[in-house]
């Protein structure tokens, strides 16, 4: 639960925001509890509903699960002023007791808003229910089934591998192939079967193994597998950070800490400009590293993302607004700051502005 919470920091952040723009972006809610659900009974639903209550179209540009039980379906349509969209979210129960699972939505260039689903998974009475392949596997590319299609590595540390497992079933009666196109440095995938005799199931093993320093922060893409010749859009997460479990106590003890003069940042109608100056210093006992510092929007930028700070030290950052690249009227984003300091590797600044007509 503790690297759970660790990449959510950046997400939980954003209840604020959905409640400060209730009157432009809604939810029917975003909590749901399933109450008890039987270890035999199979998968559950539960549909959130967005209502776009601005001016401007917004899309749903993905869904992201913490994990593999838990599916994400939504619309991929532009949601019209006044209409909705849906986020279908699947829960499998995977075990006996408590769950509590969450998908991360994201919106235009806005940040991740978090949807929680909970619940209960009990021992059912009945005799052991046999699962359809549609149940089993629910998301479907024609007969191309899966139980999951998102990649959700979670934490992760310079240097350090991780696999996350794709489960696929062919309900053809006719072979599927499939294989991977070109894919990031940092990703490589292991294929089963490159061709699935029809009502069989074959794994995909998808290796992330961080070698670029420069990637420290949230890492987000997507990868295409071609499917009987056709390329499908795959998308995964994680944030890269240092692994403290790793650290002795005392490396811990002396880290550096990091200090921040705000904690958000308000350009208005950039009518004053469209640079702020930031203030990060250090009061630990050794250096303190900004692995990175990270826009969620392409219209921020910094003056220099990636320097140490020696203990006692201030340093001073522009943060840069490009009114050309500002994609709607009003800008709501968020700057990470990405440490080695242990009680704070996460620093999230909010940045507002009005576009400047």
């Amino acid at each position: 639960m503790k690297r759970i919470s660790l990449f959510l920091t950046g997400l939980f952040i954003l209840c604020g925001w959905i409640g400060a723009q209730n009157d432009k972006i809604s939810f029917n809610t975003t909590d749901h509890d399933f109450g008890t659900i039987g270890d035999r009974d199979g998968r559950v639903y539960f549909d959130f509903i967005l209502t776009n209550n601005s001016d401007e179209a917004i899309v749903i540009t993905r869904a992201t699960a913490s994990c593999g039980c838990t599916t994400p379906i939504w619309s991929k349509e532009p949601i019209e002023p006044n209409k909705t969209g849906t986020i279908n979210v699947g829960y499998s129960p995977t075990g006996l007791g408590s769950f509590n699972k969450n998908v991360s939505v994201y919106i235009n260039q806005l940040p991740p808003i978090p949807l929680t689903i909970r619940g209960e998974v009990i021992r059912s009475s009945s005799v052991p229910k046999k699962l359809t392949p549609e149940e089993e596997y629910p998301i479907a590319i024609g007969a191309y089934r899966l139980k999951s299609m998102e990649l959700n590595f979670d934490q992760i540390d310079y240097l350090e591998k991780k696999t996350l497992r794709l489960e696929v079933f062919n309900n053809s009666d006719k072979p599927i192939t499939q294989k991977a196109l070109k894919l990031p440095k940092y990703i490589k995938v292991d294929i089963s079967a490159p061709v699935i005799p029809p009502k069989t199931q074959a794994v995909i093993d998808v290796h992330l193994e961080i070698q670029d320093i420069n990637l420290y922060g949230y890492l987000l893409g997507d990868f295409n597998l071609q499917i009987d010749g056709i390329p499908h859009s795959f998308h995964y997460s994680a944030v890269v950070q240092d692994n403290f479990s790793k650290w002795t106590a005392s490396k811990r003890a002396n880290a550096g800490k990091i200090n921040v003069n705000t904690a958000e940042i308000n350009f208005g109608n950039l009518s004053s400009g469209n640079s702020r100056t930031i203030k990060i210093s250090n009061s630990g006992r050794t250096a303190l590293n900004i692995r990175n510092i990270q826009s969620f929007d392409p219209s921020i930028s910094v003056s220099n993302p990636r320097f140490i700070i020696n203990p006692g030290e201030i340093a001073e950052i522009k943060v840069i607004i490009d009114n050309r690249k500002i994609q709607s009227n009003n800008l709501s984003s968020t700057l990470a700051i990405i440490t080695d300091d242990p009680k704070k590797p996460i620093y999230e600044i909010v940045v507002t502005a009005s576009k400047r007509l």
